[in-house]
């Protein structure tokens, strides 16, 4: 799931409360299931990937770029 209001990329399934994901507009957000997709977004357009929800033992190792810290700056 894609938050572009806060620039921020969720995995879905283990999205929750620390991902303040519900705060954002259904109008702000989108989905991603391509890799090519997701590497676009973080690497040229400079969305971080959601440190609450997107990093885990089930991530594929290959996807990881750059951990983003666990507090958000809203602007």
């Amino acid at each position: 799931m894609i938050d572009h209001q806060n620039r921020i990329v969720h995995r879905t399934a283990y999205a929750g409360d620390e991902c303040h994901l519900p705060e954002t507009p259904l109008k702000d957000r989108s989905e991603v299931n391509l890799d090519t997709e997701l590497e676009v977004l973080v690497e040229q357009k400079g969305y971080q990937k959601c440190s609450s929800c997107f990093f885990g033992s089930t991530f594929e190792s290959h996807l990881e770029f750059n951990r983003p810290s666990r507090h958000v700056k809203h602007i």
